[in-house]
């Protein structure tokens, strides 16, 4: 199997390609979740932290920050009081860092005033110290919204989300902004995590990318098939009728030599009005088979002629009622396979018929279907088959040595079926009339 396939360029390049696109597709998926769940962490995390600001703003002694706000260095008392709730409400919350800040309008900048920290931080954060706060949010705190950052990568601090709310006095003014930082660490273990349980998940879009690949192979594969099959029944319609052609010329190479042999003895021997009569028969022929060639449609017109010199050589009258239709909107090798298997079986019954030897085909079209008559004299077909002659092995004349029957008329009602057309057989009196109608777009 790996030779195989192997010797198949084409092959292994689709799969390659398939692999690759497998690859990358899964690849993007797993980043574009990866993606949506920080952003999605990120969001319910900075939410929390404004809720958690908001809250420990609303819950903070004003009255003694107001005072630490006139005098910072000698109210102490203020300030201890201030970092207690402060740490309080950091320990209760699991924050990193809880602080309040004072809004410098002149600079459009806000510095620390009392700020929370864990006992084991080695840093220290004396108050003045400006924060990491744009104009914007201090804009949105004014006003009296909270506001969160994006991920802050700072190189002492770490990466952290911040969160901030206004602190507002007893006559509802906004007096600072109390800030809640959150270390990244959580948002990115709570990502891993997401990830790990979508893990299901992403071996399924694998395994689903698989399937369409194949899917992709199996189809390519039933379409080469098909198409090697439909090339191959057309190449083997088209060789039966070129063989057909071959014998007509050598019939008529055949003719025109003794035809020929019959003028040369004639006028040898001086039968000057025989001569002249025989030409003339010669003539009248040569117009009846002009009749038959004056077709529109090429494939049609060829094996019309075809038949028709098959028939004269087996002394069969061939009738011809053809209107000037180019019949192409139906392919000319499915006309060929319906006509020719039709004409054909005409030719073998025409051929044992006692009496009249005659086939008569008439070809018509209107703005709904292509209508094509094929009738012929000689042995009846028993009503009991009329049916079954269009199954596959089932024929109304005897085996010819190991020479296959019954697969003609099968060809015909498999392409009628194929056009959603249909077929009408009456054999009766010593005429035995199939009759076809093949429905086509009107123009």
């Amino acid at each position: 199997m790996f030779v195989t396939i192997y010797k198949k360029p084409r092959v292994m390049l689709v799969l390659w390609i398939a692999a690759i696109i497998l690859l990358v597709l899964t690849a993007v998926n797993v980043a574009v979740s990866y993606r949506n769940t920080m952003k999605s962490v990120h969001i319910s995390l900075a939410s929390k932290s404004m809720q958690e600001a908001a809250y420990i703003a609303g819950k903070l002694d004003v009255s003694a920050y107001r005072t630490l706000l006139r005098a910072p260095a000698s109210n102490q008392a203020a300030f201890a009081r201030i970092q207690e709730q402060l740490q309080a409400a950091r320990e209760m919350a699991g924050a990193l860092y809880v602080y309040t800040m004072q809004i410098d309008d002149r600079q459009k900048i806000a510095k620390t005033v009392v700020t929370a920290h864990p006992p084991d931080s080695p840093l220290s954060f004396p108050p003045g110290q400006i924060c990491n706060v744009t104009e914007q949010q201090i804009g949105q705190v004014k006003q009296g919204y909270s506001y969160y950052s994006d991920v802050i990568k700072d190189p002492i601090y770490g990466e952290y989300v911040s969160a901030g709310a206004p602190i507002y006095d007893e006559a509802g003014h906004v007096i600072g902004i109390l800030g809640v930082d959150v270390s990244a660490d959580n948002m990115y273990s709570i990502g891993r995590e997401v990830l790990r349980s979508s893990t299901y998940t992403f071996v399924f879009h694998a395994l689903f990318v698989a399937l369409l690949a194949a899917i992709f192979l199996l189809l390519q594969k039933w379409y080469r098939r098909e198409l090697k099959a439909a090339v191959g029944d057309t190449e083997r319609t088209y060789q039966d009728e070129i063989r057909s052609v071959i014998a007509s010329m050598r019939s008529i190479r055949h003719d025109f030599v003794n035809h020929m042999q019959v003028l040369y003895g004639l006028i040898e021997c001086r039968y000057y009005d025989k001569a002249h009569e025989y030409i003339r028969t010669l003539i009248r022929e040569a117009k009846v088979l002009d009749l038959s060639v004056r077709i529109q449609n090429p494939a049609l017109m060829v094996l019309l002629h075809t038949k028709w010199e098959k028939a004269r050589t087996r002394q069969i009258l061939m009738q011809l009622e053809v209107s000037q239709h180019p019949f192409d909107q139906i392919p000319s090798v499915d006309l060929i396979k319906i006509l020719s298997n039709l004409l054909d079986n005409a030719i073998e019954a025409a051929e044992e018929a006692e009496g009249e030897k005659r086939i008569r085909l008439c070809c018509q079209e209107d703005d709904s279907a292509y209508r094509f008559t094929v009738e012929n004299t000689g042995p009846e077909i028993p009503p009991r088959q009329l049916t079954a002659i269009f199954q596959e092995g089932v024929s109304t004349k005897r085996r010819d040595g190991e020479t296959p029957r019954g697969i003609g008329l099968s060809i015909v009602r498999e392409v009628i079926r194929k056009y959603a057309g249909e077929i009408d057989v009456e054999s009766a009196n010593g005429v035995t009339r199939f009759q076809v109608r093949l429905p086509v777009k009107k123009r």
